[in-house]
């Protein structure tokens, strides 16, 4: 599995850039969607007409996203890879979200959760990754430099 990653270090470098999920989304799907986040709703009642499509202008870039975590192997210490979702139950239930509304993403460091479902910020570099995973088709991919509990 390859990250592709564009790193831009005037991007990479400073502050994370503050990304909600729309934001991952083409410009001609942003105008029917809202998945802000957290509010535990569940997906926008529009999710299926978001397509594959991703934002390649935000490969490389460092960002910060709130999200919840499906952990890909937690080892009863923490997790060291998983797939951040914008909502509760994404991924779990059928269908998952598409894509580009789905990131993988992993941590030298593993994150333990609080509890099941927590909502977290994750930061990192941003990239693109078309990948498959067992649980579903991913768009991004993140380097995550810290994963800490929303608030």
């Amino acid at each position: 599995m390859t990250f592709l990653i564009n790193r831009h270090p005037a991007f990479a470098a400073g502050e994370p850039r503050d990304l909600l999920w729309e934001d991952l989304l083409p410009e001609i799907d942003r105008a029917s969607q809202s998945t802000s986040l957290p509010d535990n709703s569940g997906p926008p009642p529009e999710q299926s007409i978001v397509g594959k499509d991703v934002v390649h202008e935000l490969a490389g870039t460092r960002i910060r996203i709130p999200g919840y975590i499906i952990p890909l192997d937690y080892n009863g210490e923490g997790v060291k890879e998983l797939i951040l979702v914008p909502y509760v139950g994404a991924c779990i239930h059928v269908p998952p979200p598409p894509p580009n509304q789905l990131i993988l993403v992993r941590i030298a460091q593993s994150y333990n959760p609080r509890e099941m479902f927590e909502p977290v910020y994750v930061t990192g570099i941003l990239g693109i990754l078309e990948e498959e995973t067992d649980l579903a088709e991913v768009g991004y991919s993140l380097e995550a430099e810290a994963i800490t509990p929303y608030e």
